[in-house]
């Protein structure tokens, strides 16, 4: 269901975990978070991240992992994520948040960060649906990985993103939402009417 053009332009961290989400059994399309055990991605664990709607409009970092919160250069679990990110690229995340769980759908993106040291990588993202205890399609499972693959082996830090790149809503077999989330040159992002 996920078109094979965006899989074949993912790297292995993401074909990794779009693999195991895959494997897991599906309720309405969607599989339960407690059905994910994270040791079938024990390779990519330091990149992967479980992302909570506590309320409209408001995600929390529920788990991150620990090469994600070495780039950040602090603790992320339990922050929020409008006090991660610059407000542009808050704007353009939560969207796709709220496309993702309310579609649902998957979302692969690329994004460019600005590190403490002053250069500039980009990150490729892979955001699964998952359902929580309660039934409900309230958590994202996520990974990012730097494109050129240095983030393990160099010590920097992220300061910011700076823009998404680009962003791609992926049909787990339910359709994708007719939201655009990426940033357009001329504004912020933005939901189509209706939706």
């Amino acid at each position: 269901m996920v078109d094979s053009i965006v899989i074949d332009r993912m790297r292995p961290t993401a074909r990794d975990l779009l693999t195991a989400w895959s494997a897991l059994s599906r309720r309405d399309g969607v599989p339960a978070r407690a059905d994910f055990d994270p040791m079938t991605v024990r390779q990519i664990l330091p990149v992967v991240s479980l992302i909570e709607r506590i309320d409209e409009g408001e995600w929390r970092m529920r788990l991150a992992g620990t090469e994600i919160e070495r780039r950040w250069g602090r603790a992320l679990t339990g922050a929020s994520y409008t006090d991660i990110l610059a407000p542009a690229a808050a704007m353009s995340t939560l969207c796709e948040f709220e496309a993702i769980c309310r579609q649902p759908c998957g979302s692969w993106s690329m994004r460019h960060l600005e590190l403490s040291s002053g250069r500039r990588v980009d990150v490729e993202t892979l955001r699964l649906p998952l359902r929580a205890a309660d039934g409900q399609v309230s958590l994202i499972l996520s990974c990012s990985g730097e494109l050129t693959g240095r983030f393990l082996h160099e010590a920097d830090q992220c300061r910011e993103i700076l823009t998404v790149i680009e962003q791609q809503f992926l049909d787990i077999g339910l359709g994708i939402p007719e939201w655009i989330c990426a940033p357009w040159p001329t504004g912020g992002p933005y939901k189509k009417a209706g939706r």
